[in-house]
């Protein structure tokens, strides 16, 4: 009698690895393997140290979403292989689902979108033709239409007309979201990117508000009510030029001397661009006794983003200071500072840690118009 024929198994193109790591935990990931090819896919899902039934259940669900994402690359495989693209498949996804999928991604790689961009588009895009708009019908079209009802139809909580930079910030988000989609193979292409600059809508410059040095003097001079650590915090700013963000982020490890020169290492949050930035002996002049801090210990406590305004505004009303202040304002403080002293433009963005050296120029506009009003003083004092 013959032997049966043993039945080969196919190996599976895409299998689940883990990847011990330091703190005793594993990372689970995909070994895709296809066409003499392999891939790794980090899932940033990870297996604990069993120790109770709260880490065991946390494992289970683990485990289910890396089969579940698993699943859907084998199914990519064998479409891809047979001439069905993701795009394709996609094409009756609703736009809504997209949306919430990018925002996911957003908060899973700490970027710099809030969710109030995304609750506002979902608002705007309901009120435009409701929340079951697909991503084929999202075309050229639809874009221009949902421009176009920003402009003249929306309605807002006052009944206001929205702001330009408002309808800008909108239809900038919807970009981003198929800049997304297109890169992660949802849809072939962005279809803001066939619209005319003429039915675009952009950015109008902002208004960047800044003390004058007399003014932040006075600031110095003046305690401020209830929280010093606000006060530090801000003038820290005012002679660094970081952001609120990078400044709540702070570590005492990201601060060292080198040589005689004391510098602070940053991955600017809204830009993840790193920067090594040179302190002066003002800006280490504001920083709060460290005491026995760790590297690890945030350098400045600070409460809430609304308290922070209520602080800074009562600190700004007992200096004498006409303005609204903000962390904002120190940042642009720094920067006209910079090119008051005649700090070159390019040092200046590299300071200030901007991608674009064009959006540092919105301050030497700023310096070339004190430049004039400085001159047409002149002109006052002797009509």
């Amino acid at each position: 009698m013959a032997r049966p024929k043993k039945t080969v198994k196919a190996k599976e193109p895409v299998r689940i690895r883990f990847k011990e790591l330091k703190n005793g935990n594993k990372s689970i990931y995909l070994d895709i393997y296809r066409d003499g090819k392999r891939t790794y896919e980090f899932l940033k899902l990870y297996i604990v140290p069993e120790l109770d039934p709260a880490s065991r259940a946390l494992n289970e669900h683990n485990l289910a979403l890396a089969n579940k994402v698993k699943a859907d690359r084998i199914i990519q495989l064998t479409n891809n292989e047979k001439g069905v693209t993701n795009s394709m498949l996609h094409s009756r996804m609703r736009l809504f689902d997209l949306i919430d999928l990018y925002h996911k991604w957003i908060d899973e790689n700490g970027k710099s979108m809030g969710s109030s961009a995304f609750s506002g588009l979902k608002k705007a895009l309901t009120q435009f033709r409701g929340d079951g708009v697909t991503l084929k019908q999202a075309d050229k079209d639809f874009c221009i239409a949902f421009t176009n009802f920003l402009r003249n139809e929306y309605k807002s909580r006052t009944k206001k007309p929205l702001a330009i930079n408002t309808i800008a910030s909108l239809t900038a988000s919807l970009s981003a979201t198929f800049n997304w989609a297109v890169r992660n193979d949802y849809i072939k292409d962005n279809p803001f990117d066939r619209i005319s600059s003429n039915d675009r809508v952009y950015h109008v410059e902002s208004q960047r508000d800044y003390l004058e040095i007399d003014e932040l003097k006075r600031l110095i001079a003046t305690d401020c009510p209830t929280r010093e650590h606000v006060k530090r915090a801000f003038l820290f700013s005012c002679y660094c030029g970081l952001r609120t963000s990078d400044i709540r982020a702070l570590r005492w490890g990201q601060i060292h001397k080198d040589g005689e020169q004391w510098r602070v290492s940053v991955i600017m949050k809204k830009t993840d661009t790193p920067i090594y930035l040179p302190l002066s002996s003002q800006a280490m002049k504001w920083l709060p006794d460290r005491g026995d801090a760790g590297d690890d210990d945030r350098v400045f406590s600070l409460p809430t983003t609304s308290r922070v305004s209520i602080i800074l505004g009562n600190w700004a009303k007992a200096a004498g200071v006409k303005k609204e202040i903000t962390f904002h304002v120190s940042r642009h403080t720094f920067a006209t500072l910079m090119l008051t002293l005649d700090v070159d433009l390019y040092t200046t963005s590299k300071l200030l840690g901007h991608k674009n050296i064009a959006t540092t120029q919105i301050y030497a506009k700023i310096i070339d118009q004190k430049k004039d009003d400085a001159v047409n003083r002149v002109d006052e004092i002797f009509k």
